[in-house]
């Protein structure tokens, strides 16, 4: 993976790399009734296996476009701000991402801000991370 200079530091002190926007870590707490929805929108989903991933970071995904009516985006908008607002920071090599886990898994966003995001992606909590032993990753 090629060197990406780092212009600064994000909000939580880590370092900010050129081209990345900087997540905030909001650590709010769901409603019973928000972590309610959060599920039902998982169990409504059909999540595709990223193929091209399956033996160096296994996760699945969803697309904004999959799911047809304005409904569908508000539900879509909706848990990509819910990610957003209970999530934590962790990085995928040297990229930070908000990851916010449920039950066994966790998940994360694909674009910024939140009308752009056009994928969720989620993997198993207990999946293998290689990139966390990679010499110079966070």
């Amino acid at each position: 993976m090629p060197s990406i200079p780092i212009v600064g530091r994000g909000v939580n002190g880590d370092p900010l790399h050129e081209g990345k926007l900087d997540l905030p870590e909001l650590l709010e707490i769901p409603t019973p009734e928000e972590l309610a929805w959060a599920r039902e929108f998982i169990s409504r989903r059909r999540w595709r296996e990223a193929i091209t991933y399956r033996k160096t970071a296994p996760h699945e995904y969803i697309v904004r476009d999959w799911e047809v009516g304005g409904q569908a985006k508000q539900d879509f908008d909706q848990f990509t701000t819910f990610i957003r607002r209970f999530g934590y920071a962790d990085f995928f090599y040297k990229v930070r991402h908000i990851y916010w886990a449920i039950d066994e898994f966790k998940y994360w966003t694909m674009g910024w801000p939140v009308e752009e995001t056009t994928v969720i992606n989620r993997a198993r909590v207990d999946a293998p991370e290689p990139w966390k032993t990679v010499e110079g990753s966070p």
